[in-house]
């Protein structure tokens, strides 16, 4: 998987700085668009699709509820991603995506053939969305091997590079996720991730305010995250 990551990513780098944008689906320069209030599901598992869309604005979660009722976060999805991959294999949602907060989403049918030729935007922002879902799944496989503070660590160094990478502040973050969210995301208790919180804020690593989060010592951070 390591190889297959690697090889992706190096073809989605040069979209990965840039604002993605669709040829297909376009009337007059605008693509169509959805709104989503905080609670709104894009779609849920087992719907069927026929479009995908990217994130322009606002955050998304995707899970999965078990049949004991458990729900399962597999990720959260900001400004430049892209939700519905089901579809190029013709197959139902596989999770639920739900709005965290108010989001802006465009919409593209993949299933169309409307995703442009190789090298395009649209082709290229795609493929980067892939390769960032697949980064996430390879996270997730490993997650439960890791410490609290490990796992912590490297999902607040993960969240501040995509902020940077959309234009926002690298140390100044606010989480649109709430602690029992990023708990279950975690893997970890809630109260284990308090006391995980607690600890990097008696070390001088963060400064923590609910949701607000201020990285003060980011080679700290790094450090535990094991990177």
């Amino acid at each position: 998987m390591d190889q297959s990551l690697r090889a992706l990513g190096g073809k989605a780098k040069a979209a990965s700085a840039r604002p993605a944008t669709w040829p297909g689906r376009f009337r007059n320069g605008i693509a169509p668009r959805r709104i989503l209030q905080t609670g709104d599901h894009l779609f849920e598992a087992g719907d069927a699709q026929s479009d995908a869309f990217i994130v322009r604005s606002g955050h998304l979660k995707s899970y999965r509820v078990h049949r004991d009722g458990e729900e399962q976060i597999l990720g959260m999805h900001g400004p430049g991603d892209v939700l519905g991959f089901d579809i190029l294999i013709g197959r139902p949602a596989s999770c639920s995506v739900v709005a965290l907060e108010i989001a802006s989403l465009e919409l593209v049918d993949l299933g169309r053939g409307e995703v442009g030729d190789a090298g395009t935007a649209g082709y290229m922002s795609v493929l980067e969305g892939m390769y960032r879902e697949l980064q996430r799944f390879s996270r997730l496989l490993y997650m439960d091997r890791h410490p609290a503070e490990r796992r912590l660590a490297e999902f607040l160094l993960d969240f501040s590079r995509e902020e940077g990478e959309r234009g926002r502040s690298y140390y100044d973050l606010m989480l649109p996720f709430n602690r029992r969210d990023l708990a279950c995301f975690l893997g970890l208790a809630p109260e284990t991730l308090s006391r995980t919180f607690s600890r990097f804020q008696e070390r001088g690593i963060l400064s923590v305010d609910n949701r607000e989060i201020h990285i003060i010592d980011n080679e700290a951070l790094v450090a535990a995250a094991g990177e």
